[in-house]
């Protein structure tokens, strides 16, 4: 095979997708932390870590692709507010 020089076409390019996590079902916690905590984000407890990772899984979900960082920045920051967000109500 050719290499990338020899084709003409310079070095390979790295494209950023601006997505960060993966938080499906078998998701663990201490992962998420460490994700988290790239993101300049702790948590008070484990029971709280918990909770976000809930939260950010229904989000996981609902949007059918991974979150970016600003997405779990505002789980994180606004539980509640995201939770009332993530609840999905028939239409009458």
């Amino acid at each position: 095979l050719y290499d990338f020089k020899e084709l003409g076409r310079g070095e390979p390019e790295m494209v950023e997708t601006g997505r960060e996590i993966c938080s499906g079902e078998y998701s663990g916690i201490s992962g998420f932390r460490h994700i988290m905590g790239k993101m300049e984000i702790s948590f008070k407890s484990e029971d709280d870590a918990e909770r976000v990772l809930e939260l950010v899984r229904y989000a996981n979900v609902l949007a059918q692709k991974p979150l970016v960082a600003d997405e779990l920045q505002f789980i994180a920051k606004y539980p509640d507010i995201a939770k009332e967000l993530l609840a999905i109500a028939p239409l009458t």
